[in-house]
């Protein structure tokens, strides 16, 4: 008998010796779903090539390099056609006589500095 119970208490100890690997398995599941999540979502985020980009110095410079004259061509393009516009519209108030004065005089001070150009 005491051979029995000897059986018995060594298998009680390795039930409960599997049933906490079950629950440390069951956890380490949930834990890997959660990476995988994390994981999918930072794919999407696309947070790999924002880290590349910038963690290199050269890239980094190259990049901020074209924006600065993407930027300044966007500013000097922008800056044309609203002043060409803006002309285009005070051309037709020159007839107005007391703006008229004020635009004859900036038309005319405009077209000076565009001869001694």
């Amino acid at each position: 008998m005491n051979g029995d119970n000897n059986i018995r208490e060594e298998l009680e100890k390795v039930l409960k010796e599997i049933q906490a690997y079950s629950r440390y398995l069951e956890k380490a599941d949930k834990l890997d779903f959660r990476l995988e999540r994390i994981s999918r979502i930072l794919e999407k985020a696309k947070i790999r090539d924002i880290l590349l980009n910038y963690t290199n110095p050269r890239r980094v410079f190259l990049i901020n390099i074209l924006v600065g004259i993407g930027r300044g061509l966007g500013l000097t393009i922008g800056t044309v056609i609203v002043l060409s516009l803006l002309g285009l519209i005070l051309r037709q108030f020159v007839d107005i006589p007391l703006i008229g004065e004020w635009i004859n005089n900036l038309l005319q001070y405009v077209n000076m500095s565009e001869t001694e150009v």
